[in-house]
């Protein structure tokens, strides 16, 4: 209610006051024009001002003279003749035309004459239309909030903030400050602060005054012009006072006569109200929010009406996608409609400090009512007319924002006839496309197409999703998301072949509703076949990917090998340290073991390992060749040893025969760094059939005693190695042992068939050398001082 003072107060009760009009009209220059003396005659005939709680703008229609005395001035728009229609300065100018702002204001006194001071203004707009074709012309305008109606935003903005989100009264002010101009529509006030934060969203084009309205709404809040005292006029977002609201103003039968209405009915009743929202804060499959529900009823009113249902479904962009959010709307909903509210409507004198959702205490006039109610205002009438002012007031239950806004927004109303089953029924889709059929699933490289058909009956499909699993039996999640398309086919490329997968498709709607998943479907993703490889292209060379070039993913290993002891990226590395290519592995950290892709290998055959290795001081590298069975079991390991002295790049390449129970061999690098800061640095691994294959030196030997290597006046250390042709070569001089005596072991896979006996050269002349079937080397005559080795060859075993 608008306040009042006490003299105002009093004359309203007393009840014997006359009620005075004032029109105000705005010329260009912000002068103001007073119809009841302009050019010094009155011109007003009469006024009415209607509002109510379905129309957010009020809207006032001023009947006044066209034509003054003796007709020779008027004020018609179209008489550019007329001194009405020049302004100040003499200019064509007239005085009711579109756009101009008017205004409203009443005195209300006790038989007396107003005074200057005591106006109150009860109307602000602007000129929407002018008729002049009568005698008795009218001018009808919206109030000054029709302004935002006619502001359009014709530039999508993003508003709110999605981590900590902004105050929807901020949102509001900042959208009207974007497409409103300075001066044009009053200001934003809003008294209480709704704790409504908005996530970022997305503006569209519409008017300013929708936008807003749309804010309001889901609130199940309003923005309406209201006077604010000492303030003026101005737009206010404000929640009806729907509990503990309390009457402002009494009227009885001695003002109202006779009730225009006294009605209830069950229309707009609803006392189930359920609200469909996107969930933000728990993602589907595809990241896109859930689509939810929550549910608010009214239990006594269920029992005395029945259960009548109400859906409302917001928007995927709509701001409201918490529970929290739907959950309040929702009992908004029931707080305005589950009542059935009894309907009045009285006239009574003139009372223009009343205002949309004020409460006013209606006193029984023993024919229709016979108990006082104490109804919501729902709509405003005044009229003003030969000097006699009524006002028409319609009551409706408590205070509540427009049922007629509700009811549009409810989830696609039904065609019924009859008024009291009007949008019952619920239309928000919640259920998806059924499960599509007859997948066909087709193996191919590293991957799988999965080919389908759409269910035949249900909801139309709009895309679907494909899930992909390695358990069988899997709910769909976001992790087990493969694809997502419009289409009836897929195809999938990145899985490991070797591993059984499970897959599953389900549908979605345009409306992003999710159906039911199809039957699970087994999947074989098939190796690169011979078949598949180019025409000419050379795979000799064994494992792929020997060079380490190929990496997928920079959280695995280069392609075709795996760590089997160690951390990939803290333990072994790639570096550009490489001899081949650009890139080699890196061990470093903790020890680790890193193998190769196994193939097949036929046994009893000599397979190599050909390796470029360095590494820092006292770091040793041991290269294997792992021999597996059939089922990739373990039956051998030939292993090789690199103890490094911070030496270059150096290639290492040894041979050893598969055992007859091998059936494939992979290459297997282990690193033994003894300390934190070596390294060791590996590259160009490869595997090959070795009956063409030359060794490298093996050095030292396995000596046995005191017998070492004899370095002495530039010689190197004693060594042997194993030819193209298979044939063991020693080289070198030995010295320190006795004769008799074992020397030195070979390397395994340097053994002779048999026992083998050679002739050497000794300090003190030729001597004699025995190498038996396990590897030892024997002096059996000659001088201990120094043995030479050249010349023993043999043919390995």
């Amino acid at each position: 209610m608008r306040q009042l003072s006490q003299q105002e107060q009093a004359t309203l009760l007393a009840g014997n006051y006359g009620t005075h009009l004032r029109v105000r009209v705005h010329r260009t220059d912000a002068s103001t024009v007073d119809l009841a003396s302009f050019l010094g005659a009155d011109w007003m005939m009469g006024a009415t001002i209607s509002q109510s709680v379905d129309t957010p703008v009020a809207q006032a229609t001023v009947s006044v003279r066209r034509n003054g005395p003796g007709g020779v001035i008027s004020l018609s728009p179209l008489v550019d003749t007329s001194l009405a229609n020049r302004g100040p300065t003499g200019l064509l100018e007239p005085l009711l035309q579109e756009g101009r702002i008017f205004r409203l204001d009443v005195q209300c006194t006790p038989g007396t004459a107003p005074t200057p001071d005591a106006w109150r203004e009860v109307f602000i707009g602007r000129i929407d239309e002018v008729d002049a074709a009568a005698e008795e012309l009218t001018f009808t305008g919206r109030d000054l909030s029709s302004a935002f109606q006619d502001s359009f935003i014709e530039e999508e903005r993003n508003y709110g903030d999605a981590t900590v989100g902004v105050a929807v009264q901020d949102v509001m002010t900042s959208i009207i400050s974007d497409n409103v101009p300075n001066g044009f529509g009053p200001g934003f006030y809003c008294p209480v602060d709704p704790m409504w934060q908005l996530g970022r969203f997305t503006q569209q084009k519409q008017s300013v005054h929708e936008a807003l309205n749309a804010l309001a709404a889901q609130l199940g809040w309003e923005v309406r012009l209201r006077f604010r005292e000492e303030h003026g006029w101005y737009l206010y977002l404000q929640s009806p006072e729907r509990i503990g609201a309390s009457a402002v103003w009494t009227v009885g039968p001695d003002e109202y006569g006779e009730l225009g209405q006294v009605r209830r009915t069950l229309e707009h009743i609803r006392n189930a109200v359920e609200v469909v929202y996107w969930d933000r804060s728990d993602l589907d499959a595809t990241g896109m929010p859930k689509k939810k529900t929550v549910t608010s009823t009214n239990p006594t009113s269920i029992a005395t009406y029945g259960r009548r249902f109400m859906q409302v479904a917001e928007a995927s962009a709509s701001n409201i996608n918490t529970e929290e959010e739907a959950q309040r709307l929702a009992d908004v909903a029931i707080a305005d409609l589950s009542d059935a509210a009894l309907e009045l409507e009285v006239e009574v004198p003139y009372c223009w400090h009343l205002e949309i959702h004020d409460v006013l205490r209606v006193l029984p006039d023993g024919v229709a009512l016979s108990q006082v109610q104490e109804l919501a205002i729902v709509g405003l009438d005044d009229f003003f007319a030969e000097g006699v002012a009524r006002t028409k007031v319609k009551l409706c239950g408590r205070p509540a924002t427009s049922r007629v806004e509700w009811m549009a927004r409810e989830a696609v109303p039904s065609t019924a006839v009859s008024a009291a089953l009007r949008s019952i029924q619920p239309q928000a889709k919640m259920m998806g496309p059924d499960a599509p059929t007859d997948l066909a699933p087709t193996a191919t490289v590293n991957g799988f197409a999965l080919a389908f058909k759409p269910a035949p009956t249900g909801p139309a499909w709009d895309s679907y999703e494909l899930h992909v699993s390695t358990s069988p039996g899997f709910t769909p999640e976001a992790a087990t998301l493969k694809a997502a398309a419009s289409a009836t086919r897929f195809e999938v490329a990145d899985l490991q072949p070797g591993t059984t997968h499970y897959a599953v498709v389900r549908g979605r709607d345009s409306k992003g509703n999710v159906g039911p998943t199809s039957a699970q479907v087994e999947l074989a993703p098939r190796y690169v076949e011979p078949r598949f490889i180019t025409p000419a292209v050379n795979l000799a060379s064994a494992p792929l990917n020997y060079d380490f070039e190929c990496q997928a993913s920079p959280s695995d290993p280069p392609d075709n090998w795996r760590i089997e002891e160690g951390t990939w990226g803290s333990d072994v590395v790639l570096t550009a340290d490489a001899v081949s290519g650009s890139k080699a592995l890196q061990f470093q950290g903790s020890d680790a073991i890193v193998v190769s892709q196994a193939f097949s290998v036929r046994p009893g055959l000599r397979y190599s390992l050909d390796v470029f290795a360095k590494g820092s001081t006292d770091a040793t590298l041991a290269y294997a060749l792992e021999w597996l069975d059939a089922a990739g079991a373990q039956v051998a390991v030939t292993y090789f040893y690199k103890m490094f002295i911070n030496e270059p790049w150096q290639r290492y390449a040894y041979a050893a025969p598969a055992p007859a129970q091998a059936r494939a061999v992979r290459a297997r690098l282990e690193s033994v760094l003894g300390a934190p800061g070596r390294t060791i640095q590996v590259d160009s691994v490869q595997l090959d059939l070795a009956e063409h294959v030359q060794e490298s030196a093996r050095s030292p030997f396995i000596f046995h005693g005191d017998w070492e290597s004899d370095t002495s006046d530039g010689r190197g250390p004693a060594t042997h190695y194993k030819d193209s042709s298979g044939r063991v070569h020693l080289e070198g001089r030995i010295t320190g042992g006795t004769v008799g005596s074992d020397a030195l072991t070979l390397y395994h896979g340097c053994y002779p068939p048999y026992m083998r006996d050679f002739a050497v050269a000794t300090a003190t002349g030729y001597g004699r050398v025995t190498v038996s079937p396990t590897g030892k080397v024997v002096l059996a005559s000659g001088s201990p001082t120094w043995v030479s080795l050249n010349g023993i060859s043999f043919r390995a075993a």
